[in-house]
């Protein structure tokens, strides 16, 4: 009897997803997976992974299984957990969903981007089993020799990591992402400083974004410039698409590091000097022509200023969470809470 490819680990550190990624993506190559299939294979693992390791799972594990059923060869992943279980399973499969720590494609794009997707989750409490926790199951089949894989338009996707200052219980920094008509809105916020004070800044601009993404950036700025005065201010980037006219407005205030590659036209978003709603002298709007080729990148001053490409020029191709991935864990400083936002072709 053939034996079947598996691999299983147990999730307790960030680069406990980094080697599951790695050695499942050699598990779909040997199968025969495509490379588009692959990258979608591996941004599912490193979402999964993450997501335990941000939530603070308890006994988290993946385990990979490769799967010959009927006419179906693939892979079967398994996250698992013994956590306090997920409370409202329909929100967190919202379009967006995220909450701080955690990356920037969500539960829905993972159900997307895989052939079968399941999830199951029991809540600790009273009068409630005491085994709880989380099992989420997804499906990936090779292709019939006889479909080739179609070509899909490029779409704008994003990977968000963000983390806290090696020891401290709250991240100052924090991000927002909102698609809406033909727009994408997205931001990273800096609140000044560390620990809570930094924090509540930056849940005011990201509150504040949650009711008001379709207003003008420049009305954003400004609204939020007279909130945050009697709070500690925060440096911001923040950027809208607009697909439809293929432009990209961008405003920047402080600390926060924004680069875009793979550009036809130069393209160099610049910071105002300043902290929005301490001291701001003055700002514009910076308008650029967008293409889906282009990658934005979005970083705190929690991620070296010298990030780049040099040791893995081939890496701005990869799928963006895979980029962000890689920037926070060889860029990120532990003395500093750090975030890392970056948009470009899936």
């Amino acid at each position: 009897m053939e034996e079947l490819k598996q691999f299983q680990i147990d999730v307790k550190e960030i680069n406990d997803v980094s080697v599951a990624r790695r050695k499942i993506a050699i598990i779909a190559k040997e199968i025969g997976f495509t490379k588009k299939q692959i990258n979608e294979i591996s941004v599912t693992v490193a979402e999964l992974g993450n997501n335990l390791i941000f939530h603070n799972a308890i006994e988290g594990q993946i385990i990979c299984s490769e799967i010959k059923a009927a006419n179906k060869h693939g892979l079967q992943i398994i996250c698992k957990d013994s956590g306090p279980g997920i409370a409202d399973i329909s929100a967190v499969m919202e379009e967006g969903f995220s909450s701080a720590g955690t990356l920037g494609i969500g539960l829905k794009a993972v159900r997307r981007m895989m052939d079968e997707f399941q999830i199951n989750s029991t809540m600790r409490g009273e009068n409630l089993p005491l085994d709880s926790g989380t099992t989420i199951i997804v499906k990936k089949y090779l292709l019939p020799k006889e479909s080739p894989e179609k070509k899909i338009k490029d779409e704008v996707g994003f990977g968000i990591f963000t983390r806290s200052k090696l020891g401290e219980k709250f991240n100052g920094d924090n991000y927002f992402l909102k698609r809406f008509s033909d727009k994408i809105l997205f931001a990273v916020v800096d609140g000044v400083g560390h620990g809570k004070e930094a924090y509540d800044a930056s849940m005011v601009v990201v509150s504040y974004l949650q009711e008001n993404y379709n207003k003008s950036i420049e009305d954003i700025i400004n609204d939020l410039h007279v909130k945050l005065r009697k709070m500690r201010g925060v440096s911001i980037s923040i950027a809208l698409i607009d697909e439809s006219k293929n432009i990209l407005s961008f405003i920047g205030i402080g600390n926060i590091i924004t680069k875009v590659y793979s550009s036809i036209e130069e393209i160099k978003p610049v910071n105002s000097n300043g902290i929005l709603g301490v001291a701001v002298r003055h700002f514009k709007v910076s308008n650029y022509r967008w293409n889906q080729k282009n990658v934005i990148i979005m970083a705190s001053d929690g991620i070296s200023s010298k990030f780049d490409f040099k040791e893995n020029p081939l890496l701005i191709n990869e799928h963006p969470i895979m980029i962000a991935f890689t920037i926070l864990k060889n860029f990120g400083k532990t003395i500093d809470d750090a975030t890392v936002l970056v948009g470009g072709p899936v």
